[in-house]
């Protein structure tokens, strides 16, 4: 599945949290464009996996490494892509460690390697407060993901946010709902079809500085991506 790209994509692309399923299927279509790929893992033992898919591995713990450490990890890496989390099974001191200081330490570092776009990987609503009373430990990941994004925002970087919803397993459409302004939460949205949005958006300048929503729907992504940034134009 080839979907039309609005702008050049970076020649090398650094993805963090790279043993991940949306990474991986990153990977995956960033090298079939010809692009090199540094796949930012914790363990050797993944790293086999990753070359099979066209990735460079490149073993850098974010939760213990320096922005400096993360940096180095990152090469010459022209984009970088979050795409890391602490994971199911992981308590409420992970989320604090990987989803919001592996993230601000990752932008830090984009900073330091002049790697100036970045994209996150966020979720619909995490600009909201998490509900009263809910489990602690997605109360906790929700807190550290809204922070993450915001200390995003105040960087010097070309960012973007991509938010998806509920996230499922089946296999890519290259279709769905994409809006640059809030939507309610409830809406699904395939692991793979992340991964496609990732790719348009690293190619299209208009997605710099935005927050993307995606959706299952019908609309070929990259028109759901234009459509979108069309509409934000027209409410200016």
């Amino acid at each position: 599945m080839s979907l039309s790209l609005a702008g050049r994509l970076p020649s090398e692309v650094a993805i963090v949290g790279g043993n991940g399923q949306i990474a991986r299927a990153l990977a995956a279509l960033l090298a079939e464009d010809g692009g090199r790929v540094r796949s930012i893992i914790r363990s050797e033992a993944q790293a086999d996996a990753l070359r099979e898919l066209g990735a460079e591995p490149v073993v850098c713990d974010i939760e213990t490494a320096s922005a400096d450490e993360i940096a180095n990890a990152f090469g010459d890496a022209e984009a970088v892509v979050f795409a890391a989390g602490a994971g199911p099974g992981s308590g409420e001191a992970r989320k604090w460690t990987v989803d919001r200081g592996g993230a601000i330490k990752s932008a830090d570092a984009a900073l330091l390697s002049g790697a100036m776009r970045f994209l996150q990987i966020s979720f619909i609503g995490a600009e909201q407060q998490a509900p009263a009373g809910g489990d602690p430990v997605f109360a906790a990941y929700w807190d550290a993901k809204r922070e993450a994004d915001e200390y995003l925002r105040s960087v010097a970087l070309d960012w973007t946010i991509v938010k998806p919803g509920g996230l499922t397993n089946e296999p890519a459409t290259g279709r769905g709902t994409v809006s640059v302004s809030t939507m309610e939460r409830g809406g699904k949205t395939r692991r793979a079809d992340v991964a496609h949005v990732i790719r348009l958006a690293l190619a299209h300048q208009g997605t710099v500085w935005r927050d993307l929503s995606v959706v299952e729907g019908g609309t070929p992504l990259d028109e759901a991506i234009d459509h979108a940034l069309a509409e934000a134009q027209k409410a200016l």
